[in-house]
């Protein structure tokens, strides 16, 4: 008697869970791949551009966004403290003028710096929300995509 399941026995088991039809493994690592240094940018915008997955391109387009504004943001502080830093090198206004005009960068700078640590927590709670099956918004992120 042999206990081996015939041909037929084993082609009428259960297919496998249906939980990768509906979510995939690029649309949950998009917000790990988006973290990366210097590629994550790159290879987010093309993870959206190729993927015709619904859930892939949702996570694309979310992870995307945050990663727009985050860089837009230290884009923004980069080019108001080097040039305003530039201008006043030219132009002496007094000091209570230059102090007035510095104020609101610092903060656009501080603002910035606590965005780029919140994306560490961020990326982790859109990947974990991702594992689940919802394509999470991050917060304070405009529609950019």
């Amino acid at each position: 008697m042999s206990t081996n399941p015939s041909p037929t026995e084993s082609s009428s088991t259960e297919p496998g869970p249906s939980i990768l039809a509906e979510r995939t493994l690029l649309g949950i690592f998009v917000h790990f791949i988006a973290m990366l240094p210097f590629v994550g940018l790159i290879a987010t915008v093309v993870i959206y551009v190729v993927s015709n997955h619904e859930f892939t391109r949702a996570n694309a387009r979310n992870a995307l966004d945050w990663h727009l504004f985050v860089s837009g943001s230290f884009l923004a502080t980069f080019v108001l403290l080097f040039g305003l830093d530039a201008l006043f090198e030219y132009v002496r206004p007094p000091e209570i003028v230059e102090t007035a005009v510095f104020l609101p960068v610092f903060a656009l700078a501080f603002f910035a710096i606590l965005l780029g640590f919140l994306s560490v927590f961020l990326w982790i709670v859109a990947m974990a929300k991702a594992i689940f099956g919802e394509a999470w918004r991050y917060p304070f992120a405009p529609k950019l995509v």
